[in-house]
């Protein structure tokens, strides 16, 4: 069992963010969920190591709310390169090690928080910026609605407000997938999905259209061709009579069911 998340509301308020050192990706992922509900909370400077963070990165919803945070310059993430033992939480004040359970060991001797602090800030500093691939969850929810409407942007905002529920009972939410069946529940055409997924970020059109391909396999949707003024004719995509009539809520059971 991972160690547990040390909430950084515990921690005293100062000037300087505060450290996290070596965090695991389900410390990475509660942090990320404290932040974002959080009103008001310290900034936050987060040096892990490459593949924690890139499993914490694997669900999209934390992703696109990391992505967030980041934009915001709420919290900086950084690629940890030389092995610590420890997960630490670190202000100039006060050292915190969360343990199993929901416990943590402190200690408030301000030369030795001191001074532990400053070097991990050398530490920090000196550590390369993990390059986020994922899309801030804003900037997803605005361009959808600008670029392919607003029926398809209430459907995306639904589904993501139960992302939890989601989580809970198929443990994961593949966006690409769910974009297209909200899509085809809408009747958008194929290319406007896909280019503005590849727009901002999310996958690529060769990525949707191999998506399309396996959930028309999987009798989820089906397209039907939409002649225009010069070149090919374009796709429309149809949901299923078990897509359109699905809840929101279990859209991805739905999925999963098929596939």
């Amino acid at each position: 069992m991972s160690q547990q998340h040390a909430s950084v509301q515990l921690l005293p308020d100062g000037e300087e963010p505060v450290l996290y050192l070596n965090p695991h990706s389900r410390q990475i992922a509660s942090l990320t969920e404290e932040l974002t509900a959080a009103e008001d909370h310290p900034e936050i400077h987060l040096l892990a190591e490459s593949d924690e963070i890139k499993d914490a990165l694997y669900n999209f919803i934390t992703a696109s709310k990391i992505a967030e945070l980041v934009e915001q310059d709420q919290l900086d993430i950084r690629t940890l390169t030389d092995p610590v033992q420890n997960t630490i939480l670190a202000t100039e004040s006060e050292i915190v090690v969360p343990l199993m359970g929901g416990h943590s060991v402190s200690s408030s001797d301000h030369d030795l928080s001191s001074s532990l602090y400053s070097t991990f800030k050398s530490h920090f500093e000196d550590a390369e910026s993990y390059r986020l691939r994922t899309p801030a969850i804003s900037k997803v929810k605005q361009t959808l609605r600008e670029d392919i409407g607003d029926d398809i942007a209430d459907d995306l905002d639904e589904v993501l407000s139960n992302a939890d529920e989601i989580s809970n009972t198929t443990g994961y939410l593949d966006i690409v997938e769910v974009t297209l069946l909200l899509a085809a529940r809408n009747e958008v055409l194929l290319y406007d999905i896909s280019k503005w997924g590849e727009e901002v970020g999310i996958a690529s059109k060769a990525t949707y259209s191999r998506t399309k391909s396996a959930l028309e396999d999987a009798d989820l949707i089906d397209t039907e061709k939409v002649p225009i003024d010069i070149g090919r004719p374009r796709l429309r995509l149809i949901a299923s009579d078990q897509i359109a009539n699905a809840d929101l809520k279990t859209l991805s059971s739905e999925i999963t069911s098929q596939m």
